[in-house]
């Protein structure tokens, strides 16, 4: 794989469509009236100059990328890799998948995201929720050197809180779970809730084909961070509609004391299945309590555009609307697959969609 590209020097408007890079996932916080963009990134181009196909880049390890944007997301500026798996433990050995970034109360930014375990040929998605640090949201400085919790080592007590994870031999396998696709225990989100407690909420199963919502609660004591509980399973009412979950966010209206919930889902049955044969929605649920139960708003809010793994810029519960941005799915016109649409607004009460431009 090539080397990961510089900072991109000129502007993106209307959406990020980067030259060098195929993107997808996002998540994003906002300091100073500045708002910070995060994804997942590869070379669109293998070392050889031969053309990488988005459905190779599982193959190949990936980088998180970062943007920044002044004008609520008018426009981009490429502020280059913020992280890679290239220098760093075991634990980020093949490549590293989504996460999230948010500011503490102490200037720092916490950061989370999935490290994927050094296993073998055959068993490449041990997925593990690890946790680092950044000073400045452009780079991270100090790893955590333990996983915060492990699917090969905490087993036992991940699944007596009632996940599904497969047995220990197949973890992580490459042909799925019982039939079903592979492993979730990733995409970690940092929330910290009214009382100013450190919370993740990540994607997770309860069956091979059935997907729920994970809950970890958090300590921090002299700068380090320690797992206090790891909740039971979050169950959605239309769980049954689809079989993978991926890059939750929560968020939460003050006034209203209303928690808002956005997945963004799948209905895979198995590994290798046709892409065509895949539908990818996002839904959205409210709820009066961040365990639930949930109320579903809508699902397919962004499927006719074939976008995915959204997130939210900025919230304006007084007008009832989400300023959004996502990328493009593989399902989306040549030019615009794997790459960001302009930014938008979801309407809470219809779930109207509005590109901004």
């Amino acid at each position: 794989m090539n080397q990961i590209p510089k900072a991109y020097e000129a502007k993106f408007e209307n959406g990020i469509q980067h030259p060098e890079l195929y993107l997808w996932d996002a998540w994003s916080f906002v300091e100073n009236k500045v708002m910070h963009l995060y994804c997942l990134a590869i070379p669109r181009y293998k070392s050889d100059g031969s053309k990488l196909d988005p459905s190779e880049r599982n193959d190949f390890p990936f980088h998180i990328r970062h943007f920044t944007s002044s004008n609520d997301g008018l426009s981009w500026k490429d502020e280059g890799c913020f992280f890679n798996s290239i220098q760093y433990s075991k634990l980020n050995y093949r490549t590293i998948w989504s996460g999230c970034v948010k500011p503490m109360p102490n200037g720092k930014k916490l950061v989370a995201y999935t490290g994927i375990e050094n296993a073998d040929l055959d068993h490449k998605y041990i997925q593990n929720i690890t946790l680092a640090t950044s000073d400045d949201g452009h780079s991270v400085n100090t790893l955590v050197n333990k996983v915060l919790l492990s699917p090969s080592r905490d087993w036992k007590y991940i699944t007596d809180k009632g996940f599904y994870l497969d047995v220990q031999d197949n973890l992580g396998s490459n042909q799925g779970e019982e039939g079903g696709p592979i492993m979730a225990w990733r995409d970690p989100f940092i929330y910290f809730d009214v009382k100013g407690k450190l919370n993740l909420f990540l994607a997770a199963k309860i069956r091979p084909r059935e997907s729920a919502l994970a809950r970890i609660t958090m300590n921090q004591r002299e700068g380090l961070f320690e797992l206090a509980e790891l909740h039971p399973p979050i169950i959605v009412p239309d769980v049954e509609d689809f079989t993978q979950l991926e890059v939750p966010k929560i968020l939460f209206d003050h006034d209203n004391e209303t928690y808002y919930l956005i997945i963004s889902t799948c209905n895979r049955l198995y590994e290798n299945q046709p892409e065509s044969e895949i539908e990818k929605e996002v839904r959205l649920y409210k709820s009066k309590n961040m365990n639930g139960p949930w109320v579903s708003l809508g699902e397919n809010i962004l499927n006719k555009e074939n976008l995915f793994g959204l997130t939210v810029l900025k919230t304006d519960f007084k007008n009832n609307r989400l300023l959004c941005m996502a990328p493009y799915t593989e399902a989306a016109e040549e030019n615009l697959k794997l790459t960001f649409a302009p930014v938008f607004y979801v309407y809470l009460d219809s779930l109207k969609i509005e590109f901004i431009k």
